[in-house]
Formats: structure tokens, sequence, C-alpha cells
């Protein structure tokens, strides 16, 4: 019984650990291996519907990074661990009843 209780315990730590592996992984694809950086400049001429996300979708982190690039004349760069992709995938932001377009570079 001592040793089932070992082989098992073993199996358990063993499973948890490729567990973990395939997690971290995965989570490494999801973030950007180069710098990058947004560019937020107030919206010119007709903006498609389409191609436009509402401030309020973003998440915490990616409204933060909005307001401090809508704030400042110079690109801010993304944190690794955000997704840039709300950026990539939607042309513009609309905030407070403005339209921003905004830009990745990614470098």
């Amino acid at each position: 019984m001592n040793r089932r209780y070992r082989i098992g315990i073993a199996g358990v730590a063993l499973l948890l650990l490729v567990g973990a592996s395939i997690y971290v992984f995965i989570a490494g694809q999801n973030s950007h291996s180069s710098t990058a950086y947004l560019d937020v400049e107030p919206a010119e001429g007709n903006v498609s519907a389409n191609e436009t996300v509402a401030f309020e979708q973003l998440s915490p982190a990616q409204q933060d990074l909005f307001e401090r690039a809508r704030n400042t004349t110079e690109m801010v760069e993304i944190p690794p661990e955000l997704s840039e992709d709300v950026f990539t995938d939607n042309r513009y932001v609309r905030y407070r009843n403005r339209t921003y377009e905004t830009t990745v570079i990614v470098g």
C-alpha cells in the first residue's frame, strides 16, 4: 500500500507539472516578443463603426494605456503582458463622445 501511495503521488505531481508547463507555453504565446508602442490621435473624416471599439470595452489596463497615449504627443510603450489585439483589431476608440485613431507600432 505504501508503494501504491507513492506512485499515485508521483503521478499527480507529474500531471500538475505537465499542466503548468502547457499553461506557461500558451500564456507566452499571447504576449508580444518585441517592443510595441501605442499612438493615439483624434480621428479625422468618416470613421467606420466596424473598426471602432468603445472605451468601456477595454480592460482597465488597456484603458490606462489608452489614456496615457491620448494625453501625450509621444508613443507609449505597451507592456509585454498587455495584449494590444484590441488596438490592432479596431482602428478607432470611442472615448467621451470623441473618436480617436489608434496605431500600434512594433519595433
